[in-house]
């Protein structure tokens, strides 16, 4: 049986920096609104979000339902199906996203700065500074 998960502890606070990771990671269609209802094959665990990839624009995927990001008061938080996560997205998929989300943040604050990003890989981890 599939539904729908909400991941509280890992939250987005900026919506273009989410929006920027997610169209990294290859969802460039995403649609913004506000309690945009989430099409899934249960009809019975509607949800809504307030950034949503629709399966339809999501080619390749073949997810069962959409992704969304509900707008909380301290930033957005992801409701996504737990088979689409497990089967489509990869359990990583969170975390995947996070990383982009971060590097959007160093990306932007370099640009304000007049600096540039640089990128290193230690083992599993990555260190992303700006030099300036």
């Amino acid at each position: 049986m599939s539904k729908y998960m909400t991941f509280e502890s890992q939250l987005f606070a900026n919506k273009d920096l989410l929006v920027e990771a997610l169209a990294e990671i290859g969802f460039t269609t995403v649609v913004q609104g506000k309690d945009l209802l989430l099409a899934g094959w249960d009809k019975r665990d509607a949800r809504t979000a307030d950034i949503v990839i629709r399966r339809k624009d999501a080619s390749g995927h073949n997810f069962l339902s959409d992704i969304g990001f509900k707008k909380t008061s301290s930033g957005y938080v992801a409701v996504i199906d737990d088979m689409d996560l497990n089967y489509r997205l990869g359990s990583d998929f969170i975390v995947r996203l996070q990383n982009q989300y971060h590097e959007a943040a160093a990306r932007k604050m370099a640009k304000k700065l007049g600096g540039t990003l640089i990128k290193e890989r230690i083992g599993k981890t990555i260190k992303i500074r700006v030099k300036f």
